[in-house]
């Protein structure tokens, strides 16, 4: 099966899989408060006025999933349609793979005017997209996935943001010294982002030393993540960077510096960060943080639909999503937690 970057979402006996995998977490502890929602506002005049447009999510209660969601909304609302948010759960609110294509039924059955997906596996999602096909509906899916032929793609820049972080890791500690990563299930986007920050660590004067394609945190949560740490750390005393893949990780990774004393020296970075991470910097524990921002994600993703419903023709048209920001104790307090930087809204989650 080809996962893509959601399967953190969720450990599910259904998937007998630890889903996901982007890089946020899932479970990765306690986080920042919740954030003020406020009721939605549609521009009733805006181009887009009476159109309804279907997002499949993953699960409720996921950073990156959530700042998705209200992205879309964001942009979406603004130009006059309705955001109906569903997600990619069964009855005992486990992550199923078969419930995509139920809820793409859902979705033509109420006459949708778009269908957006963030596809947990690609075959399992390929009836519904042929479904949405033959009614007629644009689909469009979150990363460049071979193999389903949509409306239209979101690219993700998993290997730019690996290298991108590897490199500022290395300015951080100098130059010189030991790095490896940690990395967790093997899903394209962790394979090229765990890819591209070996070779920023590389082009950044640092060794690279362990084998990240063995040192995956496979339970895809903080504890699991403390685990691999631990052997790293056992295996490398003397390690001077450590990059991991996901917040979540981080978390792991922090804890285990600690109990093994290296804490002070090694400087560890996450490709995926979330607010969580944000005190981790502040305090030291953590030297970088990479913040892809998932809001933006989906603002530019409601722009490839809002093209689609406003007449232009388009077949797998792949729209590349923004680079994010690095944070490190150097612009720390420049950081905006996401629900700041739009205001999120109720999104209903029926027709």
């Amino acid at each position: 099966m080809n996962r893509p970057l959601l399967l953190a979402l969720a450990t599910s006996a259904t998937l007998a899989i630890t889903a996901c995998s982007s890089g946020t977490t899932g479970s990765g502890g306690s986080g920042p408060a919740a954030p003020e929602v406020k009721a939605a506002t549609i521009d009733a005049s805006g181009p887009l006025a009476g159109k309804t447009v279907t997002y499949i999510d993953g699960m409720p209660g996921n950073a990156l999933m959530e700042g998705i969601a209200q992205g879309l909304a964001t942009e979406l609302n603004a130009q006059g349609a309705k955001l109906v948010d569903v997600y990619q759960t069964n009855a005992q609110n486990q992550l199923d793979l078969a419930v995509a294509n139920q809820r793409i039924q859902e979705a033509i059955a109420q006459d949708v005017d778009a269908i957006v997906a963030f596809p947990l596996d690609v075959n399992s999602i390929s009836p519904g997209v042929a479904a949405a096909e033959k009614a007629g509906i644009p689909l469009f899916i979150f990363q460049d996935l071979g193999g389903l032929d949509v409306t239209g793609k979101l690219a993700f820049p998993d290997e730019q943001r690996g290298r991108d972080t590897g490199e500022a890791l290395a300015k951080i500690v100098g130059g010189e010294g030991e790095a490896t990563v940690l990395s967790g299930i093997p899903t394209d986007n962790i394979e090229n982002a765990v890819a591209g920050a070996v070779e920023g660590l590389e082009a950044g004067g640092l060794k690279i030393v362990g084998d990240p394609a063995n040192q995956r945190n496979l339970k895809d949560d903080a504890p699991g993540a403390q685990q691999i740490a631990q052997g790293i750390f056992a295996q490398h005393p003397d390690l001077d960077a450590l990059v991991v893949y996901n917040s979540a990780s981080a978390t792991g990774a922090i804890a285990a510096a600690r109990q093994a004393g290296v804490l002070d020296h090694v400087k560890i970075a996450t490709m995926a960060g979330e607010d969580a991470n944000i005190e981790q910097l502040r305090t030291g524990d953590l030297a970088l943080s990479y913040d892809f921002d998932g809001t933006n994600y989906g603002k530019k993703m409601a722009e490839l639909v809002a093209r689609s419903l406003e007449g232009e023709q388009l077949d797998n048209e792949v729209v590349e999503a923004p680079l994010g920001t690095i944070f490190t104790q150097d612009n720390v307090a420049d950081f905006v937690p996401w629900p700041e930087r739009i205001q999120y809204v109720e999104l209903p989650h029926t027709y």
